[in-house]
């Protein structure tokens, strides 16, 4: 028995070969699962920056500020007021999320008359063919309506 031991010099091919295949195979898990963890936190970044620009917008609406938040320099939103003129900007987005900022979207300054809606979707974000900007990426929708009684805040769920 003890000759036996001493004739072995190895693993074979077909077991070096076997263990090759197993840790490719969890390799390939592992970048699967990383990747779709980076895809998520994109689309968490969106989120937050959503929710921080609803904060910002409410915050404007009380203290009755003239701006257009339509008017968004890159990363900057809010650059303009209603009139076209320059003002600092309002909030400013994490790298890779975009705003799209539709219909009335302005604080005019005069009590319960503000409208706000935006899409927000980070470029690296998750894959959606439904988005409603056409971004193919998932967009969260954010609301904030001053004419209705009460006021309407929308926001989108968290994960």
């Amino acid at each position: 028995m003890l000759g036996k031991l001493k004739d072995n010099k190895g693993f074979t091919l077909i077991e070096l070969f076997i263990v090759c295949v197993i840790l490719g195979v969890l390799a390939q898990m592992a970048f699967t699962f990383v990747i779709d963890l980076r895809t998520r936190s994109y689309d968490v970044m969106a989120l937050a920056d959503g929710r921080n620009l609803i904060t910002v917008v409410r915050n404007s609406y009380v203290t009755l500020e003239d701006i257009d938040y339509t008017s968004i320099n890159g990363t900057y939103i809010g650059v303009k007021t209603t009139g076209g003129n320059d003002r600092l900007k309002v909030y400013t987005l994490s790298p890779g999320v975009m705003a799209v900022v539709t219909g009335g979207s302005e604080s005019t300054g005069i009590p319960d008359t503000s409208f706000f809606e935006a899409y927000l979707y980070h470029v690296h974000g998750s894959y959606d063919p439904a988005s409603v900007t056409g971004a193919g990426k998932r967009e969260f929708y954010y609301l904030a309506d001053e004419t209705t009684d009460p006021p309407l805040y929308s926001l989108p769920p968290t994960f």
